[in-house]
């Protein structure tokens, strides 16, 4: 150090009282020289310093650590520091993780922290952790083509996918799975190509052409037996599917899904397979269900296997299990299971086991009814505006499009319940319909009011073949007009055809296919009761027209 820096050793340790308060220098003689040249007195009292001392780790408690200099190797003979090997001493206390342990693939599902208990006493055991490998996120895309359908898809389809979903599979997860598989990629991107051609002036090229690339890639998919089993080949199935449906005739719906039921059928995923399969299964259910009501026809996929059994008795005896995902797909599942009965009791005499099912189910819809959790309380209740033509139902207002998109397949599932009943004559089941008018016109006209008044794109796009098959029981020129123009809404908001429903519904009620609707003010075609417009819904065989 050089001596004209200042610093603790240039300064004096102790001074007399006089330099000190000066602030000059002090020889520390006694009397110093400054004080005896000036005949000043020369004082030391007790004064505070402040001099360099080593720390010692007994004055915190802690004890005496003695450095043995002969068994440590010395880095720098000439620094003041020695640096001891600890390695014999504490090996005990590590596991070395080689790389043979380590998994080369770990899903974000399985990767979970463990803190093993090791005695710190005794050599530890060898230890192995399946611990995830970096990979780096798929790159994004960069056609900006490409890009506006995926933003489309994200904020449009998605959604649709996702009704009965809190979790948005759809929307969150599959964007981002997309990336790193192209199959799913053109799915999405052709579905989301579709809708925008179907609510726009733009031309179907791009959306063909994506759709095309798609259906090549699925057939290969399907083709090899390690590729069918994954959950985007299921996602892109579905998304293909619905991107066929949303233009076709609805009575051509099942032709679409036969795809997709043969891999469900095969590959056994059920209601309770978690994650994006199981959002996948229950999103395949609604379409089998809504395809089987407009055919007349049972769902394809046994509802036996919709959920495990034992699940299934978990969920019925626990009260607190019930969240609007869980109470919804449910309601899924026994608008299944009363179509299917329907259908069983239109073909077949009344006997004892389809009284029996039918009171099983009964029960069941009624004791689900008690489970309804509260978020499925209206926020609304509004009554009929007598002055108003297009207001000719009392509205209830949801929160959400789940909520309402359940509550209509709930009453849905009433109505079907009251035709389901096994009679023995036809004059039997005539007579019970009219004594059950009152609550027949309260469920349909719940249905139809639910998406006049919730007037929502995600929960209309469900809503289409609902609308249509309480339509078949709705009585009045007034809620009827009321019914067309929201499935012609839907078609304009949506792109979803609904043509051929309203036109079907025309004919139904006596009002012709090119009725001019818009201009009705009175009651036209076929005038009917509720209990006779019931009776004929039984009798059918297949939605007309449809």
């Amino acid at each position: 150090m050089s001596a004209m820096r200042r610093g603790p050793a240039s300064r004096s340790k102790i001074a007399c009282k006089r330099c000190r308060d000066r602030h000059i220098k002090c020889d520390q003689q006694r009397p110093c020289g400054r004080c005896q040249r000036d005949g000043s007195s020369c004082l030391y009292g007790d004064q505070t310093t402040f001099t360099a001392k080593e720390w010692s780790p007994e004055e915190v408690g802690l004890p005496r650590v003695e450095l043995a200099v002969g068994s440590s190797p010395v880095i720098d003979g000439s620094a003041p520091y020695q640096f001891i090997n600890e390695n014999e001493t504490i090996q005990d206390q590590y596991a070395v993780i080689t790389t043979d342990t380590v998994s080369p693939i770990a899903s974000p599902n399985t990767l979970q922290h463990r803190t093993p208990s090791i005695p710190l006493s005794s050599p530890s055991p060898s230890l192995s952790y399946h611990m995830p490998v970096y990979r780096p996120p798929p790159k994004p895309i960069t056609s900006e083509l490409d890009a506006f359908f995926l933003d489309r898809y994200c904020h449009i389809v998605g959604p649709w996918f996702d009704l009965l979903d809190s979790e948005r599979h759809f929307s969150y997860v599959v964007p981002h799975l997309a990336l790193s598989h192209p199959l799913l990629l053109l799915s999405g991107l052709a579905c989301a190509a579709k809708q925008h051609y179907l609510t726009s002036t733009q031309r179907a090229d791009t959306a063909l052409a994506y759709y095309d690339d798609a259906l090549r890639m699925l057939t290969a998919a399907l083709e090899d037996v390690s590729r069918s089993s994954s959950t985007a080949v299921f996602a892109s199935c579905l998304l293909l599917a619905h991107c066929e449906m949303i233009d076709a005739s609805n009575k051509d719906w099942h032709l679409h899904l036969s795809g997709t039921f043969s891999l469900v059928s095969t590959q056994g995923w059920n209601g309770r397979s978690g994650g994006l399969a199981q959002a996948c299964f229950w999103i395949y259910c609604r379409m089998d269900v809504l395809s089987s009501l407009a055919t007349a026809t049972p769902t394809r996929l046994d509802t036996s296997i919709w959920l495990p059994t034992d699940d299934e008795q978990a969920l019925r005896e626990t009260s607190g299990a019930w969240t609007v995902d869980t109470w919804s797909n449910y309601v899924v599942l026994l608008l299944a299971q009363t179509h299917n009965l329907l259908c069983a009791v239109r073909h077949s005499p009344p006997t004892q086991e389809l009284f029996k099912q039918w009171h099983l189910l009964s029960s069941r819809i009624s004791a689900h009814e008690q489970r309804q959790p509260w978020q499925f309380n209206p926020l609304a209740l509004l009554d009929v505006d007598p002055t108003n033509d297009e207001n000719p139902f009392q509205s209830l207002r949801y929160v959400s499009d789940a909520v309402c998109a359940a509550v209509q397949m709930f009453d849905l599932t009433r109505i079907l319940l009251l035709l389901a009943r096994p009679e023995h004559s036809r004059h039997e089941r005539l007579a019970r319909f009219e004594a059950q008018a009152e609550a027949a016109r309260m469920y349909v006209d719940a249905v139809v009011a639910n998406s006049v008044f919730n007037a929502r794109d995600i929960s209309w796009v469900n809503a289409v073949q609902l609308l249509t098959s309480a339509g078949l029981a709705l009585v009045g020129w007034r809620k009827r007009k009321a019914l067309v123009k929201c499935l012609h809404d839907i078609h304009v908001r949506t792109g979803w055809n609904t043509r051929g429903n309203v036109e079907g519904l025309l004919e139904w009620w006596g009002w012709g296919r090119e009725c001019a609707w818009r201009e009705v003010q009175e009651e036209v075609g076929y005038h009917e009761t509720t209990g006779e417009c019931f009776l004929r819904a039984f009798e059918m065989r297949r939605e007309p027209g449809m």
